[in-house]
């Protein structure tokens, strides 16, 4: 019988292999998430995102894994995986979830370590705004309207009644709000695993990045219950890998990219 080690930096793992590569059906939304997830629906061969390529990435340095990507809206993903219809996603660690969904755990909490991801948002904002935000609290105007595409979670403030929400089609719609003053802030992603980041689409329209983050967002690679039970080694070489490989690169290339202009020109041929 062959014997498939992974190595990482601090312990190595291995598992006895058959001839047959294992599968990772990996599901995420079918509406684009930019730069995390690109196009609507189809599952492009080049320039998937982000988060895909990430994930990648990290499955080809397992040996005899392979993966599957599937597109479902978000909910259909989630009962997908409690079902074991699909393998792994990436979520927030969110209580509920750990009853369906196996994370990398740490003294029975979610372990930041071996997190897929730590991102921050901002919001952004003309140059010449005359409002403040110092982290707690929004001054120097009654109620700041803050354009944000349909699908993405509230903004969470202390002061909830400070913010007024106005939902829109799409990212590149938030901007030109806000560019012709129908709006005062609109909210972007500013910080990739602690560094400090912007986007061609803040930088191109000569807005400004209010810091600090409004909000921190920690994703999970997590697993089935069944595929866990499976496949336990498999899926701990992947944790493994995260303790070092956040994938900052890919993360800054994508949001580089002028992706909206892509995007837009592609939607045409997949919806």
């Amino acid at each position: 019988m062959r014997i498939n080690c992974y190595i990482s930096a601090l312990v190595m793992v291995c598992w006895p292999s058959d001839a047959h590569a294992t599968d990772l059906r990996f599901c995420y939304q079918d509406k684009a998430l930019p730069p995390y997830y690109l196009y609507n629906n189809a599952i492009p061969q080049t320039m998937p995102g982000a988060s895909i390529e990430h994930l990648q990435q990290l499955v080809a340095a397992v040996p005899d894994l392979t993966l599957k990507l599937q597109r479902l809206p978000w909910k259909r993903c989630l009962a997908a995986l409690a079902a074991g219809e699909v393998d792994a996603l990436i979520s927030s660690d969110q209580p509920e979830r750990h009853q369906f969904a196996q994370f990398p755990l740490l003294d029975g909490k979610a372990d930041p370590n071996r997190a897929f991801a730590r991102h921050a948002t901002c919001f952004a904002a003309q140059r010449d705004a005359k409002w403040r935000w110092d982290g707690k609290k929004i001054s120097g105007i009654k109620q700041l309207v803050v354009a944000r595409p349909y699908g993405y979670a509230p903004i969470k403030l202390a002061e909830p009644d400070s913010v007024s929400m106005h939902y829109t089609l799409s990212g590149t719609m938030d901007l030109q709000l806000l560019k012709a003053g129908r709006v005062q802030a609109v909210t972007t992603l500013c910080e990739i695993a602690g560094r400090a980041v912007q986007s061609f689409n803040v930088s191109e329209r000569d807005l400004q990045i209010v810091r600090p983050p409004i909000s921190y967002n920690t994703g999970y690679l997590v697993f089935s219950k069944a595929f866990y039970r499976q496949y336990p080694n498999q899926a701990q070489a992947l944790w493994l890998q995260l303790q070092h490989n956040k994938a900052e690169a890919i993360y800054h290339r994508y949001i580089q990219l002028d992706y909206e202009q892509d995007l837009s020109r592609d939607l045409n041929n997949t919806q």
